[in-house]
């Protein structure tokens, strides 16, 4: 930061992003040096009649020997200064301008030494040299390709006298989405540019590329200033009997088996698993499909999912009633089933597993992304949900769970299930974005079924606004487990995590080659990288491990943070006027709170409020997963009559 110009462009790369990749480039080219001298010792070209393709050879080494020598001293060049401070790489984009055309000569070269290579033979008998030269060059076009993928890859179309940041990255988003717009629908299309003028906004007026971002989340990691929001408990007067863990485990494994035959062999490894799967497919199966007893909608010609969810339900006495794995933007796969071993009909929806999913999932802005409950045509004659006043859901989950509860009535699903099983309980579970869906979806089925329950596990932190809890409550049980991110990620959450990462930066007195080396070590192993000389905190032996390994990546004094969390210019809601203005969304329901503590689970019901910023950890994707809300399931206790307030503490 800020952004490589050069060529009247600016890139997406920094000035100081050219450490790794000229080390790595210098390593492979000295190696191709080293294997073409070798090929000069050992096969004597000189003696053979190759003098041509000898002397293009020869021309290709020199060339190379320049690179490298080029390579370093950029490398070194590039280490230099911090992240704010180019001042001292202002010759980089001169070396750039050098390197340019010695590249364009080493390509001439390289076409030439092809063509000589593959016409001449091998130039008498016992010369090989036109063989391993052969070799040689085919591996200089994949240090050229390489090369020419990366220069892609950083390509920026944006002249850099381009004065309008919000246009910049409007235009920056909008070319980056293009690829994923090939072969989609009109709707898809105009979502892609929503979500690109979304996520231009977390962009404007900051001068980022992505590894500042990553940077930034290193130092937020390591941060000896972060402070989260405490888990504190909320009580719920007459929670219903329903809401416990034991019974939320049971319908999880509802909840993980719609999403099909990737995660059976996922969570069922080994030949004798895929053998059995491969026993249950159905070839060309689509042509039977009318002669089951359930019907599926749109599962692959072998009915690899249905045969999962099948094998994944066997111990289990069900009946599969429906299936659906359409997947189009807001359509979203779910299956119906009839389980006779809890007497309970189970929707279960389908979490994200897609682009077309994690384009819902990431519909996040409150102005484009939410609507009033009073524009659905079954929420509008709920006079509870918005008793307390205005209500606002996410509009990608609540057009998905419109597409869900429609689906249901035209093919009259729920009605012939509860002619077979009338005394049944009608149960709503999903995982992700699943989660999200269903909840809403029980907002819908609860007019005509007023004893639906659902089971969110890991449902996202933008759902639906405050007011709209207090129905929800009655009907909706959220399970968090961790440091799960998903759940803490709302419009207003990504925005703080960005002031966070830009405070951090502009506090920053470290080159970022050396915060990703130290940050990233720092992830995998428990015991802090010590250095004095770039450690400013002494050394105490009383001192929290938090800071001591926060001292690995900046002294205290010159870090920042402290001193810019006090700064009423860095303040979110100042820079911009409009981040307070955003109606806040919430986790659904009664939400529980599974965290680990000295080994143990501990069980917390609380306020979704206290889930409003983002947690740095490892685990933040990991306890997302529903093999990890799984495994806080299983331990924790089966009762808890003493619930344990649990206080966030810096990671």
């Amino acid at each position: 930061m800020p952004s490589l110009v050069a060529f009247n462009r600016q890139w997406n790369i920094g000035s100081d992003d050219f450490v790794f990749p000229e080390i790595t480039e210098a390593l492979v080219r000295i190696s191709w040096v080293a294997f073409g001298v070798s090929v000069f010792v050992f096969h004597f070209p000189l003696a053979c009649s190759t003098h041509n393709l000898t002397l293009h050879f020869l021309a290709l080494l020199v060339i190379n020997v320049i690179t490298i020598l080029l390579a370093i001293f950029t490398a070194v060049i590039s280490a230099r200064g911090t992240i704010m401070n180019s001042q001292p790489r202002r010759l980089l984009p001169r070396l750039l301008y050098i390197r340019l055309p010695i590249f364009i000569i080493e390509v001439a070269l390289t076409i030439l030494a092809t063509v000589h290579a593959f016409r001449s033979t091998n130039g008498g008998e016992g010369c090989d040299f036109a063989t391993i030269a052969r070799v040689t060059i085919v591996l200089e076009w994949f240090l050229i390709a390489t090369a020419i993928v990366g220069l892609f890859i950083v390509f920026h179309l944006t002249e850099s006298d381009v004065e309008d940041g919000t246009t910049i990255a409007q235009k920056s988003w909008s070319r980056r989405m293009r690829i994923f717009k090939i072969g989609q629908d009109h709707s898809m299309r105009a979502a892609l540019d929503d979500l690109a003028v979304l996520i231009s906004s977390f962009f404007v007026d900051s001068d980022l590329v992505p590894s500042d971002v990553v940077a930034g989340l290193l130092l937020a990691y390591h941060s000896p200033n972060n402070q989260y929001p405490p888990v504190k408990e909320k009580e719920h007067e007459n929670r219903p009997s329903w809401m416990n863990l034991k019974d939320a485990e049971y319908f999880l494994h509802h909840a993980t088996c719609v999403y099909g035959w990737p995660t059976y062999i996922l969570y069922n490894c080994g030949l004798k698993s895929i053998y059995r799967l491969f026993r249950k497919l159905q070839c060309c199966g689509r042509m039977r499909c009318a002669q089951g007893q359930s019907m599926v909608v749109e599962d692959n010609c072998c009915y690899c999912n249905t045969a999962a969810v099948i094998l994944a339900n066997e111990k289990r006495n069900i009946d599969l009633q429906f299936m659906s794995f359409r997947n189009r933007l807001y359509e979203v796969p779910f299956a119906v089933i009839a389980d006779h071993d809890r007497k309970s009909i189970v929707i279960t929806i389908r979490g994200s597993c897609s682009l077309i999913d994690l384009v819902t999932d990431l519909s996040l802005e409150d102005e484009l992304m939410t609507v009033d409950v009073d524009q659905d045509a079954t929420l509008s004659q709920d006079e509870n949900i918005d008793r307390r006043g205005d209500v606002r859901v996410h509009r990608g989950m609540l057009r998905s769970a419109r597409y869900v509860f429609d689906t249901l009535n035209k093919n009259k699903i729920l009605n012939d299930l509860f002619i077979s099983n009338p005394n049944y309980q009608l149960v709503v579970c999903g995982h992700s974005l699943g989660a999200g869906v269903g909840s809403l979806l029980t907002m819908l089925l609860k007019q005509e079924y007023p004893r639906v329950i659902c089971y969110a596990f890991a449902p996202p932190g933008c759902v639906i606004s405050e007011y709209g809890q207090d129905e929800m409550e009655k009907y909706v049980m959220s399970v968090v487990s961790g440091d799960d991110i998903v759940s803490r990620m709302s419009f207003q959450s990504l925005h703080r995590l960005r002031e966070r990462v830009f405070q951090e930066l502009m506090g920053c007195q470290r080159a970022k080659h050396e915060i990703l080396i130290r940050g990233v070590y720092q992830l995998f192993f428990k015991y802090p990288w010590q250095d004095e000389s770039l450690s400013g905190v002494p050394r105490l032996p009383d001192s929290p491990t938090a800071d001591l390994e926060s001292a690995l990546l900046t002294r205290r004094s010159s870090y920042g943070s402290a001193e810019a969390a006090n700064d009423p210019a860095n303040d979110p809601s100042s820079r911009n006027p409009e981040h307070n203005k955003r109606l806040q969304l919430y986790v659904p329901g009664c939400t529980v709170y599974l965290s680990t503590v000295d080994r143990a689970t501990n069980e917390t019901w609380i306020d979704p409020k206290c889930l409003s910023d983002v947690k740095l950890s490892v685990s933040v994707l990991s306890d997302h997963l529903p093999a990890a809300v799984q495994k806080f399931l299983g331990s924790a206790p089966e009762s808890s009559e003493e619930i344990v307030v649990v206080t966030s503490q810096p990671v």
